[in-house]
């Protein structure tokens, strides 16, 4: 793959001044041919490795298009300047509308140069051209395709879900002034506060055996694209696959032959060090000067704390910036695909999905990029008790209050602090019997779980539960939400003279 030469762009141009009649709803490989040319390049960054990076032009060239980038570790395919993608950009409309379409390897990954990082950490303080990281990779890439790519309007938007999603965090740091819109959706903001790996310390061990044990890094070539590490657990109950495996720090070497390098970081860094630390990208959110559409999903197992840390951070440390959040009722990436009006056991009598998709996401890019959309509100939020989603031009709301919950003796909440503070109730734990998330024989994590009937694990002995009266009338939590424990009390220490 060599690098677009002057030849090429006016094979580029060339191409791009053929015009089609726009096709209904593309919906396949074809659709997508009959309206855009397909491109492929290797993208030199500032310390010269080489991006591969597709680029799709609509063939009509009787208006410049805004670029929309999805920059990905997960693939790009399918590879081949004469093999289409079945559709293009988040949703139908964007397709049906236009844009130049963007797709991109991550660096070392696929059929990118360079070396893979999980999560690369940010660097603050750039010294050469070598200190790169997914902000200059993004900002790079940018340039050239502003310099090279025919027929655009000078603006760009970025849109991913879940690790594209980090990447497009990332890239709002210290962000390209051709970046006008970013959504990052579902972004890998924190792997130990929330997001994947640990949950407040609480180690995913069912998500991240099922992720990290195949997500491995390139070796050599990477023509054709490495696939991922198989493996054969040998039963379709994965808990009981789960109780019987090495101690997890040998379990690399020991199923894996070593080659899961990504499971290894996660199980070698069980606190908050700083090889977390400087991948938790919410802290450096500086000089984010492109419109952020944050999207999240409160059934979201896997990054529930992203969207919401980003927003915050870039709220705090860039109050001119145009910053909206949307939290629906979805599961990780679920306002994408389908009509979310139920996930699991759940009917929420809406399509939330579609809702989203066309009176939210659509509208913001037309907004910031083609200066056609309509302004939304500070925030949206769905709430799942009443089945709405409400709009809010400032959030948090101002007319919060404060309330605390209180446990009492009789397993209930109040909000009336117990007479008895140092009341506790305690249970076993069996670290060779843990509860499982659901009640039936599962290959790895749901991604519905959580509105599985779990009530089956509110009957073990080792499982307390509490619950509130019924309400009399509605109420609205806005959060945060904190938990406070309050230690046991300690047995007085024994002195010299009580011995």
């Amino acid at each position: 793959m060599k690098r677009m030469t002057a030849t090429a762009l006016v094979a580029v141009a060339a191409a791009m001044t053929l015009s089609a009649q726009q096709p209904p709803a593309p919906s396949s490989a074809d659709d997508v041919r009959a309206r855009y040319t397909k491109f492929e390049f290797m993208v030199p960054m500032r310390d010269g490795v080489r991006l591969f990076t597709q680029v799709y032009a609509p063939k009509d060239t009787t208006q410049k298009y805004p670029f929309l980038i999805t920059r990905t570790p997960y693939s790009v395919a399918p590879y081949g300047a004469d093999q289409y993608r079945g559709s293009l950009g988040p949703s139908e409309q964007f397709q049906k509308e236009g844009f130049i379409f963007v797709y991109q390897d991550a660096r070392g990954r696929y059929r990118s140069e360079g070396e893979f990082q999980q999560v690369r950490p940010f660097v603050p303080n750039k010294k050469s051209n070598q200190d790169i990281d997914e902000s200059t990779d993004t900002y790079d890439t940018i340039e050239w395709l502003l310099k090279q790519v025919p027929n655009h309007n000078g603006r760009v938007g970025m849109v991913g879900v879940s690790q594209p999603g980090f990447h497009v965090a990332a890239s709002m740091i210290d962000s390209h002034p051709a970046l006008r819109a970013a959504s990052p959706q579902a972004p890998t903001a924190d792997y130990y506060m929330g997001d994947d790996v640990y949950h407040n310390g609480a180690f995913m061990l069912g998500a991240n055996f099922g992720f990290y044990s195949g997500f491995v890094p390139r070796e050599g070539d990477p023509s054709p694209p490495r696939p991922a590490l198989r493996f054969d657990p040998g039963t379709p109950d994965m808990y009981d696959f789960l109780l019987h495996v090495p101690p997890l720090a040998k379990l690399n070497a020991e199923l894996f032959g070593g080659k899961a390098t990504y499971w290894q970081e996660i199980v070698d860094h069980t606190a908050y060090d700083d090889f977390w630390k400087k991948r938790s990208v919410w802290k450096f959110m500086n000089n984010v000067n492109c419109a952020v559409l944050n999207v999240g999903g409160w059934f979201d197992a896997e990054d529930p704390v992203g969207p919401l840390l980003v927003y915050r951070s870039v709220e705090q440390k860039n109050p001119r910036t145009v910053n909206q959040l949307v939290m629906g009722p979805w599961s990780h990436g679920g306002w994408g695909r389908g009509p979310g009006d139920r996930l699991g056991n759940v009917s929420f009598n809406l399509k939330t999905g579609e809702f989203f998709r066309e009176q939210i996401q659509f509208p913001f890019f037309m907004k910031h990029l083609k200066d056609k959309g309509t302004d939304l509100p500070e925030a949206y939020m769905f709430l799942t008790g009443i089945n709405e989603f409400r709009r809010h031009d400032v959030w948090p709301p101002k007319d919060l209050r404060p309330m605390t919950l209180y446990l009492d003796a009789s397993g209930r909440l109040s909000t009336t602090q117990p007479k008895d503070v140092n009341a506790f109730e305690e249970y076993v734990s069996d670290p060779t019997r843990p509860v499982p998330f659901i009640g039936y024989i599962g290959a790895g994590m749901t991604s519905d779980y959580m509105t599985e009937d779990q009530r089956f694990a509110s009957r073990r002995t080792d499982v307390v539960t509490w619950q509130t009266e019924p309400f009399d009338k509605d109420v609205v939590i806005a959060g945060p939400i904190k938990v406070n424990s309050m230690p046991r009390p300690r047995e007085p220490t024994p002195t010299s003279s009580s011995r």
